[in-house]
């Protein structure tokens, strides 16, 4: 987001120039005026709050019960606020164990709600919390579900909280053992507190990154860099209307407004066109300029999807960002037509499919379009039958169930048993209302459900 901006690692605005507002003349009578060339459109505000000597810093706060990755990001992004910086003092971990995580984050709970605190009172108009993290290691799905559990108790009723959860592999075994007993903890307070979570899953950003992007300057950087820069490229372009205002979809409620029509269904998939300017990343094979028709068609390919889609879903919601200088209306009709042919929509929604016309960041590169999709579809219930599947899978033999218990009482064990099936039929639950959504008669069953509960 920094080098969207053109803000530099330490927190330092770099040069930018305005093509479109200097005015380029050959009178003499009305000479050339370059000197609005300077002059940032952007919102930077959104994302970082400026100090009187104009440095920037993200509003944002960096947890971990482990030292090394946030002394990486700190060394590499030197403009993070240190005191917006909680790390356990024994350094330790959670040991992927979200009991650990969740139970470390309720006896430190003064100490993280006092740094989002103090980051709120910088802030004029909060309008959004966003959460990234995993759902199946210990301190991402302990201390993160913790935390969901705070900001909806203390601010749910009058700010949006949002997260950006990455799903463990489904396909193959796992160094994580008792993963499935965090993703299910995890997921029930994702679906209890969040306003709308965006879905990745490791195997499907693994895929991208051998599809999309030259792997040899990802791996130069560490592991996980090609698959954290996809993330952070949604998660940064999602904002793309409200950092560079366009007359459209310019606050998040909007935006979700759009993306998310009944609380129930708030499980949100992402796809990125192939050739798309990615920050940091350069694109695996030669460069190919893809117009807005491409682009549309190209977001409907499953191939492109950050999860995994096993049989063509049915469509709920869609919204297509096209992110360019000048995009052509004809190009991006003639793409909607033959887009909105190939989708099937849910029959009680409108077979739309919403644009954002982005506008280009400052620091992405001026040669072609780039395009990202965000829907709400039916494919999220085939990830959550195999979450369910894995976690029967221990449950059914009640196996590490000691790593969530203070004794090897039965009592005790059966309560942490009960726990977990509790989550599971939570679970299960969505998996009905995704399924339930393909019905003409789903919205007159939800008025239905409201009348017996009245």
């Amino acid at each position: 987001m920094a080098s969207e901006h053109r803000i530099s690692s330490d927190g330092i605005a770099e040069p930018i120039e305005n093509e479109d507002l200097a005015y380029i003349s050959t009178s003499e009578q009305f000479p050339s005026d370059t000197s609005l060339k300077q002059l940032r459109r952007d919102q930077t505000d959104v994302f970082f709050s400026r100090s009187e000597e104009n440095r920037y810093t993200p509003r944002s706060i960096l947890i971990d019960l482990e030292p090394s990755v946030i002394g990486k990001a700190m060394s590499a992004m030197p403009m993070f606020n240190s005191r917006n910086v909680h790390l356990s003092e024994n350094g330790a971990g959670a040991a992927n164990n979200w009991q650990r995580g969740h139970a470390y984050a309720s006896q430190h709970e003064e100490e993280l709600m006092n740094l989002i605190d103090r980051e709120l009172d910088k802030c004029d108009n909060l309008s959004t919390f966003q959460l990234f993290h995993s759902v199946a290691g210990g301190t991402g799905s302990g201390v993160g579900s913790y935390l969901l559990e705070l900001l909806d108790d203390r601010y749910g009723s009058k700010k949006l909280i949002t997260t950006y959860s990455i799903f463990p592999s489904n396909e193959k075994t796992s160094d994580v053992v008792v993963q499935p007993y965090n993703t299910v903890l995890t997921l029930r307070r994702l679906i209890d507190h969040s306003n709308a979570t965006f879905v990745f899953d490791n195997d499907s950003l693994n895929r991208l990154e051998s599809t999309l992007l030259n792997s040899s300057s990802s791996f130069a950087h560490g592991a996980f860099t090609g698959e954290n820069k996809l993330i952070s490229y949604i998660a940064c372009g999602v904002s793309n209307p409200l950092r560079f205002p366009s007359y459209t979809y310019s606050s998040y409620e909007s935006i979700l407004a759009t993306l998310v029509p009944t609380p129930d269904l708030k499980f949100l998939s992402s796809a990125i066109a192939p050739y798309s300017n990615i920050p940091g990343c350069a694109p695996k094979g030669n460069y190919v300029s893809l117009n807005e028709n491409d682009i549309v068609l190209e977001l409907l390919n499953e191939k492109y999807k950050m999860n995994q889609v096993h049989e063509l879903p049915k469509y709920i919601t869609m919204l297509d960002y096209i992110i360019g200088d000048r995009i052509s209306q004809s190009e991006l009709r003639k793409g909607l037509i033959r887009a909105q042919q190939r989708t099937t929509f849910v029959p009680w929604t409108s077979s739309v499919i919403n644009v954002v016309n982005g506008k280009r960041p400052y620091g992405e590169p001026k040669r072609g379009l780039s395009g990202f999709q965000i829907s709400n579809n039916t494919s999220i219930q085939h990830m959550f039958h195999k979450i369910v599947r894995q976690y029967e899978l221990l449950a059914k033999r009640a196996a590490y169930i000691n790593f969530y218990t203070e004794t090897n009482d039965p009592a005790e064990r059966a309560q942490v048993l009960d726990t977990f099936n509790d989550c599971k039929e939570l679970i299960l639950s969505v998996i009905d209302e995704y399924r339930s959504c393909t019905s003409l008669s789903y919205l007159d069953d939800e008025q239905l459900d409201d009348q017996m509960i009245m």
